[in-house]
């Protein structure tokens, strides 16, 4: 270990605590890729398993926050829609087009609603809301996923008698009703002629569990490397002590000559 006491100097010390602190953040980087690709299993999992709709009391039941294990399910709400309270979310993306999706309150039994997102209509590229069905009057059951609330972002605007947004938070929209809402939203699975249902979510949780691989692959290069930069370092060293070894020895072989050439050059000693 003598020989690696250059590994104490200072600038190896700073190399050692950068080397560190890059392995620790490869790692909690690795831990997190691979926590989301836990979670997007689990979530295909509950999307591939949903086949039948459980009563939306069972998952959403009013006042209570939405489990993260309720995610994705299918659940059968029956009530009457508030036509008058429609929100049209813009700038929507399904199955690769570009439109619009429309959203209307389902006011159930105990006067609570739920959001149900009733289907996709593709863009005209006129800047207007296409034509799309009404919904239908009277006593409705729909089967619908589940969706959790999305971030607050923009704004909510007041056109032609409806709402218009970006996003469909549930926060944004609470002050334009009289009612609560309950704490998801859903999307018919079964939507009317004329609209398109939202593709199924599918998650690619094997992107993450090969960025966690890759991670923690980089966080086991740390040390490999620094070894590799050590032992590097180590035979420079050798090489110059040598090659310092080699000088003397070089010079000190040289004095006996260069003494008896003087003797022969100076005949008076």
């Amino acid at each position: 270990m003598q020989r690696y006491r250059f590994v104490l100097a200072p600038r190896w010390l700073l190399l050692t605590l950068a080397g560190l602190v890059v392995m620790v953040v490869c790692v909690l980087l690795s831990q997190w890729q691979w926590d989301r690709a836990v979670q997007r299993a689990a979530a295909n999992e509950v999307i591939e398993q949903s086949r039948v709709a459980v009563p939306i009391e069972e998952v959403l039941p009013a006042g209570e926050p939405l489990d993260d294990e309720d995610r994705w399910t299918l659940v059968e709400a029956t009530g009457v829609y508030d036509t008058e309270h429609e929100i049209v979310l813009r700038a929507q993306t399904n199955n690769s087009l570009n439109g619009f999706e429309i959203v209307t309150p389902l006011v159930l039994a105990d006067g609570t609603a739920i959001l149900v997102d009733r289907g996709f209509v593709a863009s005209e590229s006129t800047g207007h809301v296409p034509e799309y069905p009404a919904a239908p009057a009277g006593e409705v059951t729909v089967t619908a996923r589940v969706y959790e609330s999305e971030p607050e972002g923009g704004s909510v605007a007041e056109v032609d008698g409806h709402l218009e947004s970006r996003r469909l938070s549930l926060e944004m929209f609470a002050d334009h009703y009289d009612y609560e809402l309950r704490s998801a939203w859903v999307a018919d699975i079964e939507p009317a002629e004329g609209f398109t249902a939202l593709e199924t979510p599918s998650f690619k949780d094997w992107q993450n569990y090969s960025y966690a691989v890759q991670w923690a692959l980089f966080a086991a290069m740390v040390p490999v490397g620094w070894v590799v930069l050590a032992r590097r370092e180590r035979r420079d060293l050798d090489a110059a002590d040598a090659a310092g070894d080699d000088r003397m020895e070089t010079a000190s072989g040289e004095e006996p000559e260069a003494a008896a050439s003087s003797e022969a050059v100076n005949p008076r000693t």
